[in-house]
């Protein structure tokens, strides 16, 4: 079974409640309307229905550049064992508080795991965030070997040992070549390999036959990576998507050409979304009225009341903002492409804040027949001085109005290849 739902976003500064609270299909609406995580009629009713996440959250962000103490490198993160959407505190920060680098999780516990906050995700541990949608098959006769497996400092750091999720975390740690200094991203690649590795090699010694499903997310601040693996191939992977592209708005914010410069293709706003919106905000308390649907009392002024339709905008010098998600936060899923089965993805910065996406598949063994080239693609992004912009398949913007309108035939851009 998979639980949970989870999200990243990795652009410029934005303030969290654009990201995490006020999408119409926002994180904290997957917390009581989750759509696409994996049945298993054999869980409680609550669990085998796939729509319910209510067994606590966390939202974990880096700090904007210059906003940090100095030499402080360490993310920030806020965990309840609350649902998400009667979270009042959530609702505050997220209106206060602006990151460039946001992870978001809601919890449904699997059976017999602890409803606490030390195994609510997303996890820290120095400079790096790790969160997990998914299980580790056979996690409780797995687990004193994989501890087994860890170095001191890796063991000390586990937030909980009834948490796959955090031993694995401890895992990847474990794997890293040093636990200070800032890496590259081929390193943290080489480190959720060996750490699937290991799950997989440990599993295959104790005759576990329970599928795993691995969809890891872990940043260090610059490098954000993002797998998708289950360990048997007559079984589904859990979800997990992407969207790359110029900047993430509010779509009343980009057909009014506010879309901070970018050269974006507008979508019209539902008018249903609107006509929802407004009857919100007029209630005198900020309750919902009139013929508007039920919601959630707590955190309205913050989170339901304004709540809108947003997308992704694309421009002509390649992508600034990447979201990952377990299910697509918008409206419009034509904004998000599928990571394929058994694959990883590695989204790095580069020089005047474009962001490069690279997808790497990932083998039960660690090694597979492309890891050579995809490590000299991954060095050579680190090592690039300068990023030269990358013209989109479509028309300029001058070439767009001679076309007749904001969209004049352009479109959104090709999604990355799988591979590289």
């Amino acid at each position: 079974p998979t639980m949970c739902r989870l999200m990243a976003y990795i652009g410029p500064p934005a303030l969290i409640a654009d990201v995490v609270l006020w999408p119409d299909r926002s994180i904290i609406k997957q917390s009581y309307d989750a759509r696409e995580r994996l049945m298993d009629a054999s869980l409680p009713s609550h669990l085998s229905h796939g729509n319910l996440n209510g067994d606590g959250f966390g939202i974990g962000w880096f700090s904007a550049d210059g906003t940090a103490p100095r030499d402080d490198p360490t993310p920030c993160t806020f965990t309840s064992i609350t649902p998400a959407w009667n979270n009042e505190n959530l609702g505050r920060l997220s209106c206060k508080i602006t990151s460039p680098l946001v992870f978001a999780h809601v919890r449904a516990a699997y059976p017999g795991m602890p409803v606490s906050e030390q195994n609510c995700h997303p996890f820290q541990w120095g400079r790096y965030l790790w969160m997990h949608n998914g299980v580790i098959g056979g996690f409780m006769g797995l687990r004193r070997a994989l501890l087994a497996t860890l170095s001191e400092v890796a063991f000390d750091a586990v937030q909980s040992f009834h948490s796959d999720s955090a031993v694995a975390f401890a895992l990847f740690l474990h794997h890293l070549p040093n636990l200070t200094d800032p890496l590259q991203p081929a390193q943290l690649l080489a480190a959720i390999e060996a750490t699937v590795a290991t799950i997989t090699k440990l599993q295959v010694e104790a005759g576990v036959t329970d599928v795993s499903l691995l969809n890891f997310v872990v940043s260090d601040g610059a490098t954000l990576i993002a797998t998708r693996y289950v360990s048997r191939d007559d079984c589904p992977a859990a979800t997990m998507y992407y969207a790359q592209g110029a900047s993430f708005e509010r779509a009343e914010a980009v057909n009014n050409g506010e879309a901070n410069g970018s050269a974006a293709f507008s979508v019209p706003v539902s008018p249903r979304a609107s006509a929802a919106a407004g009857s919100l905000r007029g209630g005198s308390d900020g309750a919902a009225t009139g013929s508007s649907p039920a919601v959630p009392a707590a955190g309205l002024q913050t989170s339901i009341a304004d709540e809108g339709e947003y997308m992704v905008t694309y421009g002509e010098r390649g992508s600034k903002v990447v979201l990952v998600a377990s299910e697509p936060i918008t409206r419009s899923a034509s904004h998000w492409v599928a990571v394929p089965r058994n694959s990883a993805l590695v989204v790095a910065r580069s020089k005047g804040g474009a962001v490069d996406v690279v997808q790497t598949p990932l083998a039960p063994g660690g090694a597979h027949p492309r890891q050579a080239e995809v490590q000299q693609c991954l060095e050579a992004l680190s090592q690039s001085a300068t990023v030269t912009a990358r013209s989109w398949l479509q028309p300029s913007p001058e070439a767009r109005h001679r076309q007749g309108g904001p969209g004049g035939g352009g479109g959104p851009p090709p999604h990355a290849q799988p591979g590289l």
